[in-house]
């Protein structure tokens, strides 16, 4: 499979060749729709081409937003990723925020331990030594996508 653009005129081949192209790209992980969309476009794919290998994907049960979006949620979590920093990125990658709020609230309650476990995992279980300290700690919070909220309490329970 080479990695030049499409020069055949011929719609079946283009076709062929943007598929095939599709599923070396699922074959290594899952992807959004929106992602192989802007993928084949860069490789001068058009967009009748690359609809109708989107729906066949889809038609197939090869391509699925909805499961690109729960392997992507878990593979963060583990990661020690929060909901706000989640969602972003599933953003950038199509996710409409219906689909995004769904998937997040289905875990509501795992996000206060995730939050609390991330903090443990860089700052062990010490107290903060001070003001800065503390700021230090929900900066990092904040910037892994926790919540203010959850940042405050976990940050509330570590000084008491």
């Amino acid at each position: 499979m080479s990695d030049q653009a499409p020069i055949d005129s011929n719609p079946a081949e283009a076709f062929a060749q943007a598929y095939n192209r599709t599923l070396g790209l699922i074959a290594r992980r899952e992807h959004s729709a929106a992602e192989l969309r802007r993928k084949l476009a860069s490789r001068g794919y058009d967009d009748a081409v690359t609809q109708r290998v989107l729906e066949q994907l889809q038609d197939r049960g090869l391509q699925n937003d909805a499961v690109f979006a729960e392997e992507y949620v878990a593979s963060k979590k583990r990661r020690g990723f929060g909901p706000m920093k989640i969602t972003a990125e599933l953003q950038q990658h199509g996710i409409s925020r219906g689909q995004i709020s769904e998937l997040l609230a289905e875990q509501d309650e795992e996000w206060w331990a995730n939050c609390r476990a991330a903090m443990n995992r860089k700052y062990g279980e010490s107290v903060a030594a001070d003001q800065r300290d503390l700021q230090r700690r929900s900066r990092f919070l904040q910037q892994r996508g926790f919540t203010a909220s959850m940042v405050a309490k976990v940050i509330r329970e570590n000084s008491e």
